[in-house]
């Protein structure tokens, strides 16, 4: 078996799926070049907190790496 890329890096799955605010979802998805128009991160965030299982009228809005890199891959290509 050969390590992931990720796990030589030091980022375990437990970083994956730690619940982070949106301002710091934005900040490390533009930092490895994936930057959104702010209705489209909206939507997209949205779609992770579904995802998460975050129903509306809860107080968190926090969505892990691993939720909001589901929407990306479901919503990318949406205008």
């Amino acid at each position: 078996m050969f390590p992931s890329t990720f796990t030589e890096m030091g980022i375990t799955e437990y970083d994956f799926q730690l619940p982070r605010p949106r301002e710091d979802i934005k900040m490390l998805f533009e930092r490895i070049g994936f930057s959104y128009k702010i209705g489209k991160f909206n939507a997209m965030y949205n779609r992770a907190k579904e995802v998460q299982g975050i129903t509306p009228g809860n107080t968190s809005d926090n969505v892990s790496v691993r939720s909001f890199m589901i929407a990306v891959k479901e919503l990318h290509n949406v205008e």
